[in-house]
């Protein structure tokens, strides 16, 4: 199956430098990093939310359980988040968001790509109803207000700012108030992507196939969101990941350089590592690539940059 081509407006670039708060003289929290908008982005897993109950089964690998993960109230009080990564400065974010039932995310504008996973429930705005299992993206300069009638839990990943009007609030933590930029009503806020009915498609990988979600076509950026599934005892796959790379286990078992992560948990995986990749008992997983990631011994690419 073909990754879906889209069309954007804004892309963000900029280095994310790992600080710690007493070398800025303020109270420690790991939530906060400094950018400088002058070099490449990047970002480090060093420099995560709740680091205390991240495990590290390699250098430069993170997991995270989302059951030891806490949950941290939301700007507008009626959502909460297990966050494993947020850059106020640059907005990037990763982590699960849970609505309330009958909540808002309040007016916002994204300025830069965001994708999300609806795990339960729904969201709706003007243009639609997003339930579980679609992938929802939102490209830059999308505007909307969001509701969930049921209840909503869904995993988001943002790679750019989001703004809010002067005196809003909404879900995303890390908003700012600043003039929303005149919105194109012919420029829908959502792509919606049914997971289930993307094909999933043999990969070069013993025991892995590929479900293609998201190609960041359009975005200047030439990134991929996949899910793959690895089947019971599928063999270990050495990787070389060439950028950053995130992981939602969403069910069943990740092995990580032998180390096993269970569903639901969060694997962050820095630029430049191997890993070795296996399951026991078989999992999927969504994953975002920001550059290729290829097999040590035959060079075949995993998450859908070509041969």
């Amino acid at each position: 199956m073909a990754f879906i081509p889209l069309v954007t407006i804004v892309t963000i670039d900029g280095i994310v430098t790992t600080v710690t708060a007493r070398e800025r003289g303020e109270n420690p929290d790991p939530a906060r990093r400094l950018f400088n908008p002058s070099q490449r982005s990047r970002m480090n897993s060093a420099s995560v939310l709740t680091a205390s109950v991240a495990k590290r089964p390699a250098p430069g690998v993170s997991t995270y359980s989302l059951e030891a993960l806490p949950w941290r109230d939301m700007p507008r009080g009626t959502a909460r988040e297990k966050c494993v990564r947020r850059d106020d400065e640059a907005g990037r974010y990763l982590g699960l968001i849970a609505f309330d039932p009958l909540s808002r995310s309040g007016v916002h504008q994204h300025l830069g790509t965001a994708t999300s996973y609806i795990l339960s429930g729904s969201l709706t705005d003007h243009q639609l109803t997003a339930r579980e299992g679609q992938v929802g993206i939102n490209l830059a300069g999308a505007t909307h207000d969001a509701v969930s009638y049921p209840g909503c839990l869904l995993v988001s990943r943002l790679e750019g700012p989001v703004v809010i009007p002067d005196g809003g609030l909404a879900i995303h933590p890390h908003a700012s108030a600043a003039p929303l930029q005149a919105a194109s009503p012919e420029m829908p806020p959502d792509i919606m992507v049914d997971l289930a009915a993307a094909l999933p498609i043999p990969t070069r990988f013993g025991g892995v196939s590929r479900r293609n979600l998201f190609d960041y076509a359009g975005t200047g950026d030439d990134r991929r969101m996949v899910s793959l599934t690895l089947w019971p005892r599928a063999p270990g796959l050495r990787v070389h990941h060439s950028d950053i790379t995130d992981l939602f286990v969403m069910a069943g078992d990740l092995r990580v350089d032998g180390e096993a992560v269970s569903g639901p948990a969060f694997v962050l995986i820095e630029p430049d590592r191997e890993v070795t990749l296996s399951s026991e008992w078989g999992c999927c997983l969504l994953a975002w690539a920001e550059g290729p990631a290829r097999c040590v011994e035959t060079g075949a690419e995993l998450y859908g940059f070509g041969a």
